[in-house]
Order: structure tokens, then C-alpha cells, then sequence
């Protein structure tokens, strides 16, 4: 057996193993999703404000700007505080669930809908109910429970 090969294949898969927990771990900081979350969010206060609040469990307050030119708002609290791998996984179901309705750049509302249930208005004037990705305070504890 040659020890040089084996010493330099243990070295591969270490290095291997050691960038993708390094990746990961940057994957998980407030920063990075905040940032992954801003343009869809409205903005980086938005994107700051859920990843703080999911992650705190504390009140949020979403505002955005919409194509004519007026303001949504919404607010909730999340029923308890989330890690931030639940943080991503929560905006990623909200953007996607929102983007398989036809909504890309959503509204404060749209996105309270998305993250606690509640419905959505799409094209042509329908209503959709969406579960939600998060269960909130005084709301449904299984809401959350896909």
C-alpha cells in the first residue's frame, strides 16, 4: 500500500469536507440571508427585519413600495424563535409558494400571507389561500406543520 497515495487522498477529502461545512456555516449567518432575502423582500430593512424578528421571536414590520406608487404594510410575531437554517428554509418556501402563484416581487402583505397563511390576490382578480411557513403568536400551532 502506498502511504503517500493515501495521505494525499485523506488530505482531499478533508479539505473537501472542511469547505463545505465552511460554506455552510456562512450559509446560516443573519447576513447572508438577509441579503439572499433583500431584493424579494422589499429591501434590506425588510430582509433585516425578518431574519431579527424569526430569529428573536419578535414583532415584524414589513413595509413596501408597489408599481403605483403606494405602501403596504404588515406586522406579525412568531410563536417562538427559530434557528437560522429554520429562518432560510421559512423564506424559501414563502418565495417559492409566492413565485408558483405568479409573484415575484411581493407586497409586505403578500409576504406576511406567505410566512403565516392568509390569502393572496393574483392575477385576474382570483384569491389564493397560502398555509403558511411559520406558525405565529395567538395563530394555528400546527399552521406550520407541512
Amino acid at each position: 500500500m502506498d502511504h503517500r497515495k493515501l495521505a494525499a487522498s485523506l488530505a482531499a477529502s478533508l479539505l473537501v469536507a472542511s469547505s463545505a461545512m465552511a460554506a455552510s456555516n456562512r450559509e446560516a449567518s443573519p447576513t447572508h440571508i438577509s441579503s439572499e432575502f433583500a431584493t424579494w423582500a422589499g429591501g434590506a430593512q425588510n430582509a433585516q427585519a425578518l431574519v431579527n424578528g424569526l430569529h428573536s421571536g419578535s414583532s415584524i414590520t414589513l413595509a413596501t413600495n408597489g408599481p403605483d406608487r403606494g405602501v403596504s404594510l404588515a406586522g406579525f410575531t412568531p410563536a417562538a424563535p427559530l434557528g437560522y437554517d429554520e429562518i432560510r428554509s421559512a423564506l424559501t418556501t414563502a418565495r417559492s409558494d409566492l413565485a408558483h402563484l405568479g409573484i415575484r416581487s411581493p407586497s409586505a402583505e403578500q409576504i406576511q400571507a406567505a410566512l403565516i397563511g392568509g390569502e393572496v390576490q393574483v392575477k385576474g382578480g382570483r384569491t389564493r389561500a397560502l398555509a403558511g411557513s411559520i406558525a405565529v403568536q395567538g395563530g394555528n400551532p400546527n399552521l406550520a406543520a407541512r
